[in-house]
């Protein structure tokens, strides 16, 4: 099902109905302490023990950080009675393999007990966690929803060409012996090889990139959401385990859970979207935002916010 220009702008007309509180949670994953903001309605205490609310994880882009659009999400979402919880994944931001982060975070809520209803939690994921919590619906069954806004399939882009296609496995096949050479090196040296995710410089925004990671250098590397945590690298042998994954290939096993897939439609991603939403069973919904790219729905949430919370009223 894909809505109309029309109901999106029906949607906007939706009042936020009460202000939200942050407070710094944190909680283990495998051994690893993670640190997230928990936002609850205003009015709401940490220490409540019959508000039962419904609540939502919300994940944070590829090497982004909880302070950034999934925190802003977080706290939309809050602000309309739902407690949300943005949190750094591991190895990025206050944190000390994400998609058991995503079920950690969800066991988290669980432990709220009175304050979080845990039959009524939800996911969303933004960028690369659209992958990642999608990755952890299919089969944490405790996530009741799944919704993604302009998702990135991090595996799907490092085995095919920008836009998709066929594998080339002469390619991928070099990717995985440069990444066993980055381990022998690393093992010897103690030496671990980095590389950004974004152009760090106005110098490296050139025409010939995706406009994706053209949009990527004004959204991280300036004041529009530029963060001290977020450096925005990853190690490199890292692609190696990456291009073995894959985001959406199981999605029919979220069913028969609500699905909400979010782009826009002047986004060079959107292919990873379509491919999430041709692969879900029904119940599912596209929502195309008009005239938006990639990173204008990381900040831009007039009408992105109201569908997600008119989803969410729905579904848990």
């Amino acid at each position: 099902m894909r809505l109309s220009t029309t109901l999106i702008l029906l949607l906007a007309t939706i009042q936020r109905i009460e202000a939200a509180t942050t407070h710094r949670v944190e909680f283990d994953s495998n051994g690893i302490n993670l640190v997230g903001n928990l936002f609850l309605p205003d009015g709401v205490d940490l220490t409540a023990t019959n508000a039962s609310l419904p609540a939502v994880v919300v994940g944070h882009p590829w090497t982004g950080v909880k302070e950034q659009t999934a925190g802003l999400y977080a706290e939309s979402l809050a602000e309309y009675g739902f407690a949300t919880l943005a949190f750094d994944a591991a190895y990025q931001g206050e944190s000390g393999g994400l998609t058991e982060d995503v079920k950690n975070a969800v066991s988290y809520l669980t432990t709220l007990s009175g304050l979080v209803d845990p039959e009524r939690i939800a996911g969303l994921g933004i960028c690369a966690s659209g992958g990642y919590v999608s990755y952890a619906a299919q089969t944490d069954k405790r996530i009741k929803a799944l919704a993604t806004v302009s998702a990135f399939d991090v595996g799907q882009y490092h085995r095919e060409p920008w836009g998709g296609g066929e594998v080339n496995y002469t390619a991928l096949n070099d990717l995985f012996a440069a990444a066993s050479e980055r381990r022998t090196r690393e093992a010897a040296t103690g030496d671990v090889e980095l590389v950004f995710s974004a152009p760090m410089s106005p110098e490296e925004v050139t025409p010939d990139l995706p406009l994706m990671f053209r949009e990527a250098y004004d959204y991280y590397r300036t004041a529009r959401g530029m963060h001290p945590r977020a450096p925005n690298v990853y190690v490199t042998r890292s692609e190696e385990l990456m291009a073995t994954y894959d985001s959406f290939d199981n999605m029919r096993l979220v069913s028969p859970r609500p699905v909400l897939i979010i782009y826009g439609s002047r986004a060079d991603t959107g292919y990873f979207s379509q491919r999430a939403y041709a692969n879900a069973l029904e119940p599912k919904e596209e929502f195309v935002v008009p005239n938006a790219t990639h990173f204008d729905l990381y900040d831009h949430t007039n009408a992105t916010v109201p569908r997600l919370v008119d989803f969410l009223r729905e579904s848990i």
